[in-house]
């Protein structure tokens, strides 16, 4: 199963009819960099200061015989650069004139039909800025009093306006500074508010090229920090993504539209006030959950969000874990995007899946930890991930150290309790199906290796004692080791079976695919860490800054512009003024796949935000020790060059599943190209 976030015509969007068989999209989605001399002092990686590296996605229905040739307009001239590209979806050039802007297109080698353009611009290219800005909107509409500001935090895209194109929707935090500039609160803890300030949150829309397109204002009753996650998606497959957060009495969308006083108690803020401050925990007033307009921002539905009760139904008596909240993104029937909603996370969890489909919100399953054996209770984390993790075609919920099936029911439960950090994906090449790698801070496991299908142990390292392990992390950074690499905090590396590799790894948060090789890197902070290479990128020499304290994560990473690396979305050192997305200009030999078209990649990429922040990872294996990159083509339907095809050339719907013919009505994928049937 492989799930899409692009997509629909614009003519479809504007209402214009679209014959049966036409090709409307091909989300190529061109993209130039340039790195400058900021980075000059990288030694070997000096060969790349000043020279254009353009990059283009592999799509489904593409192979290793697929070419590509590649023009350059510059000074009113259009010049081929590069004939018959196969072997890679990049080009680095290094004649172009920085001096100006560079228009570059690309085709089908042997075709003039152009595929996609872009253009950077000379100010980026002549000042080697390895990055594009988005200029943040004032919060002046939000609070207008001089020490309340509007922090930029977590982020997520998906192609909001149809046009194929992704876009940005930042959330940004209450931030409250005294006169002399200190900051008091920075938003990131769930139980901090202030009186002066009737919004704790904004989401903020924005089109890359900066254009400012939608807020939404929280009102006073949606809590601070991570239980203001928000989900991406084409929820109702009309071509053009959603969002959806959970929202409350206050809350304003896009449209200026107000959730009022819903239940007529003459009140819309329930806040507990102490002293300037409160104690945020929403002990009371409705709850919902909004499906918001990706293109105006405005509300298309509402539900009621799972009940709240009492606090004790929760494990404490202070609403602290009532408000753990959960808002993801799944595909439970195989068809569409599902919002999944979960309450709760240390002792009792409640987790909703909700369908978004012809302007209406329905629930589809509702499941209780206290409806089922004792094992499942206590077994969540900060985080969750989702996938197919059985081979049936829809998504499973692994919730921490249980997961619940498609259906709501209860799949499994390793009963190794709560945790934060979670990975699952395809990390052993030699055995069958997912894996899930996972800290703990409930017992003596300090982490574990499990099989994804049968949650059985295969491999664990436990200690003497009760512990609290934070981070742990899965990912190939060592080409000497098969399989991916595995360790927590503090630990050296471990090779996928267990066997200690002798060295700590510079990091235990995040990993990224940058420099080109097939290794991943680390994201570190502000710096990027190749373990053969050294340093990679050094983002602090730009104006930037990463997010929520001690877990230094960027606002998002991903695969959305060029080719299978990996982009990075941060706010600059306010996070008041911009969002950069820094992009590779390392060349590379290999080719894969746009990452987003793997279904397990796609999703950790758009529940990256919820809870504590996590990693990517894909769905087959992508590391250093793949004889071929045809190896990896053939676990997504693509045939490596010379090879018979895994998979008949074919149709898929937009979660990329094989269709045995085109759908009578809808859009679908076919030759990498997006066709829409009659409706």
């Amino acid at each position: 199963m492989r799930f899409f976030t692009l997509s629909i015509l614009a003519l479809a969007i504007a209402g214009l009819g679209v014959q049966a068989q036409t090709a409307v999209e091909n989300n190529r989605a061109l993209w130039a960099s340039v790195n400058g001399t900021k980075n000059a002092s990288l030694g070997d990686y000096q060969q790349h200061t000043g020279k254009i590296l353009v990059s283009w996605r592999m799509l489904q229905g593409e192979d290793g015989d697929t070419a590509f040739d590649l023009y350059r307009l510059s000074g009113g001239k259009e010049t081929k650069v590069a004939s018959r590209i196969m072997q890679s979806t990049n080009y680095q050039d290094a004649l172009a004139n920085r001096t100006v802007d560079n228009t570059y297109r690309l085709t089908y080698h042997g075709s003039d039909e152009t595929l996609a353009t872009y253009t950077i611009r000379k100010e980026q290219a002549g000042s080697g800025l390895p990055y594009i800005s988005i200029p943040l909107k004032g919060t002046e509409d939000v609070c207008g009093i001089d020490t309340i500001f509007y922090q930029a935090n977590d982020c997520s895209v998906g192609d909001l306006d149809g046009d194929g194109v992704y876009e940005v929707v930042v959330k940004r935090l209450l931030t409250v500074k005294n006169a002399a500039g200190t900051v008091l609160s920075d938003g990131t803890g769930a139980g901090t508010s202030h009186k002066d300030a009737r919004h704790t949150v904004v989401w903020d829309a924005y089109k890359l090229d900066g254009t400012f397109m939608w807020r939404v204002k929280s009102g006073p009753n949606v809590p601070l920090g991570n239980s203001s996650a928000f989900a991406i998606a084409d929820y109702d497959g009309d071509g053009r993504a959603e969002m959806c957060i959970r929202t409350a009495e206050g809350t304003v969308f896009g449209d200026g539209t107000e959730i009022g006083d819903t239940d007529g108690d003459g009140k819309t803020d329930y806040r507990t006030w102490t002293g300037g401050w409160v104690d945020h925990y929403n002990s009371a007033g409705p709850e919902f959950i909004s499906i918001i307009d990706g293109q105006t921002g405005r509300e298309l539905a509402r539900g009621n969000f799972i009940a709240r009760g009492k606090s004790e139904d929760w494990g404490d008596g202070y609403f602290k874990r009532a408000n753990s909240f959960r808002i993801a993104v799944a595909c439970f029937d195989g068809a569409l995007p599902s919002v999944l909603v979960g309450r709760g996370v240390y002792a009792r969890s409640v987790l909703e899946a909700w369908d978004y489909r012809d302007g209406r919100l329905t629930r589809r399953w509702h499941f209780d930890s206290d409806d089922h054996p004792k094992t499942y209770a206590g077994q969540g984390y900060h985080s969750l991930s989702v996938g197919d993790v059985d081979s049936d075609g829809y998504d499973e919920v692994v919730y921490g150290s249980m997961t619940v099936d498609h259906d709501g029911s209860p799949y499994s439960t390793t009963g190794l309790g709560h945790g934060d950090a979670l990975h699952l994906g395809k990390f052993d090449p030699v055995r069958e199906g997912l894996q899930i790698f996972a800290c703990y801070e409930s017992g003596k496991t300090v982490c574990a290796l499990r099989d994804a299908k049968t949650d059985a142990i295969l491999w664990q390292r436990v200690g003497d004692t009760d512990n609290d392990t934070g981070r742990c992390l899965i990912a190939d950074i060592d080409p000497a080791s098969p399989g991916c690499e595995l360790w927590w905090a503090g630990s050296n590396a471990h090779s996928i079976d267990g066997n200690d590799l002798g060295y700590k790894p510079a990091s235990c948060n995040m990993a990224i695919w940058f420099d080109g090789t097939l290794s991943r890197q680390l994201i570190n902070g502000n710096i990027i860490h190749s373990q053969a290479n050294g340093r990679t990128f050094t983002m602090y020499r730009y104006d930037e800054s990463f997010n929520n304290g001690t877990k230094s994560n960027p606002g998002w990473y991903g695969d959305i512009l060029g080719d299978w690396r990996e982009e990075v979305i941060v706010p600059d050192g306010t996070k008041l003024k911009d969002l950069k997305i820094f992009s590779t200009w390392y060349p590379t030999e290999h080719k894969f796949p746009w990452l987003m078209t793997d279904h397990i990649y796609a999703m950790s990429a758009l529940n990256q935000n919820i809870g504590y922040n996590q990693p990517t990872h894909t769905g087959y294996y992508l590391g250093s020790d793949l004889k071929s990159d045809g190896e990896a083509w053939a676990a997504t339907g693509i045939a490596a060059h010379g090879q018979a095809a895994a998979v008949p050339p074919a149709c898929y719907n937009l979660n990329g599943q094989r269709l045995a013919a085109p759908p009578a009505k809808g859009i679908y994928i076919k030759g990498g190209k997006k066709y829409v049937s009659p409706r």
